[in-house]
């Protein structure tokens, strides 16, 4: 029984160096008190080697100089490698190589300091594709405090999250770019909630509206345009809102009572995959203010005299036409009057021609007070003016006609010289027929005017006589 105990012993004790003759009997008991303790320390190292081999978590243990002596099960699952090629720094060889120096470096950092540490990097799966690692290591220390190394835990296959932040870096990355670009356009681009608040404004929209981003922040157009325009553009934006895309032209009064034209163009914006109902709208909006001017002066230009500011004789003809049209359709009357000054081009040959064009002006505003408001007075170049004169009775026209003759020659001060001419005049009455067009109308008024030259000027001479 004493040599089956002292075999115990033995076996349970290897490392330790007891004589080959009978163990004492004073030794028996520590001997076997130290084995039992033995025993449990094992019976706890293997519980919690089990512990760390039945998770997912990649567990390593450092000594003091930061070499790897111990890594879990999981980890060699992971790498595919034994414990002996991942021990000291072999570990590092399935570090992602550019992650490598900086992990190291970043590693050794700590080590020197002691310090707990967190490090994300690649690592190499078994498979050979690298796998992001999120590894969280601690000092650890020996009951009397002495540092003995490190443990670490690895959370592995971060990936989607790495992935996912890649993405937000990517996408805010792309909204700041957007950000820069539009503040660089030369246009106001906005974004509006469903209250129709502003969100969002570039650097243009800031101008106009004379804020920064902050003050525009939920700030509605009540607080930049007036009760009239403001319902305007919630007119607009009420539809934009319901799913509509709109391309309107928006007149926005200023508080110095002057205006602005802006090409509006709204999408809806959508954040459900649904779009059922949108979240806000786009809008960009084009200040085209000085395009109107222009066009407004393009139209005025196509249309009008630049001396007098008279219909030019595109409008006349078209004027000519619509009063034709409603002479027919009412059954009355209308007179067209073809004018040519006499004596101007002696005025104008003597004294130049700006002295002939402050006499053009003259003479024609007192022609034009002649007639009634619904007619046109026309200028068609040089000295030659139509009046159209519209449901008007052939019997009673001779007093206008007299009051015209009266307005060219009543003289003409401009400066120290004054200016005597006077208008020969040739008058065509047009009935509802549908004979003559506007340009045979003028042709036969023109033809009158210079037959009233013929008879010594200063005078009208009816060409058509009124029929119906």
């Amino acid at each position: 029984m004493d040599d089956e105990f002292e075999s115990q012993l033995r076996a349970a004790l290897p490392f330790t160096d007891l004589p080959e003759e009978p163990i004492p009997v004073a030794w028996r008991r520590v001997l076997r008190d130290a084995a039992e303790r033995i025993r449990e320390l094992e019976e706890c190292r293997e519980y919690y080697r089990q512990l760390t081999d039945a998770g997912q978590v990649l567990i390593w243990v450092s000594g003091a100089d930061g070499g790897v002596e111990y890594v879990n099960e999981p980890w060699l699952r992971f790498t595919g490698r034994s414990l002996a090629q991942e021990q000291g720094d072999g570990w590092l060889e399935g570090v992602h190589p550019d992650d490598r120096a900086a992990c190291m470096q970043s590693y050794r950092t700590a080590v020197a300091a002691r310090r707990t540490f967190t490090l994300e990097y690649r690592l190499r799966r078994a498979d050979g594709e690298y796998r992001w690692i999120l590894d969280e290591g601690g000092p650890r220390h020996d009951p009397h405090g002495e540092f003995r190394g490190y443990v670490g835990f690895c959370y592995y296959d971060i990936t989607a999250r790495r992935a996912a932040e890649q993405e937000l870096h990517r996408s805010l990355h792309h909204i700041q770019v957007l950000h820069e670009a539009l503040d660089r356009v030369p246009v106001a681009v906005y974004v509006k909630d469903r209250q129709r608040r502003y969100t969002y404004g570039n650097r243009e929209t800031l101008r106009v509206f004379g804020c920064t981003a902050d003050e525009l922040y939920g700030r509605g157009d009540e607080d930049f345009f007036p009760p009239a325009t403001v319902a305007r553009l919630h007119e607009v934006d009420s539809r934009v809102l319901a799913g509509e895309d709109s391309r309107e032209e928006i007149e926005a009064l200023e508080e110095d009572g002057g205006h602005r034209v802006c090409w509006e163009v709204k999408t809806p914006v959508y954040t459900d995959s649904s779009r059922t109902l949108p979240d806000s709208l786009l809008g960009i909006s084009t200040d085209i203010t000085w395009q109107k001017d222009l066009l407004r002066e393009f139209e005025h230009g196509a249309h009008y005299d630049a001396l007098t500011a008279l219909p030019n004789r595109v409008l006349l003809l078209d004027r000519l036409h619509q009063a034709m049209v409603r002479a027919r359709r009412r059954g009355t009357q209308l007179a067209v009057v073809f004018l040519d000054l006499d004596g101007f081009k002696a005025v104008n040959d003597g004294y130049g021609h700006d002295a002939g064009d402050r006499l053009l002006r003259v003479v024609a505003e007192r022609m034009r007070a002649c007639l009634r408001e619904g007619d046109t007075f026309a200028r068609l170049g040089g000295d030659e003016f139509v009046a159209v004169l519209e449901d008007v009775d052939p019997g009673a026209t001779v007093p206008l006609l007299e009051r015209l003759l009266a307005a060219a020659a009543a003289p003409v001060e401009d400066g120290e010289n004054v200016f005597r001419i006077s208008a020969s005049l040739g008058i065509a009455f047009y009935g509802h027929d549908p004979e003559p067009g506007p340009e045979q109308l003028l042709r036969e008024a023109d033809q009158a005017m210079y037959r009233a030259k013929a008879a010594g000027r200063n005078r009208y001479v009816i060409s058509r006589p009124a029929r119906g």
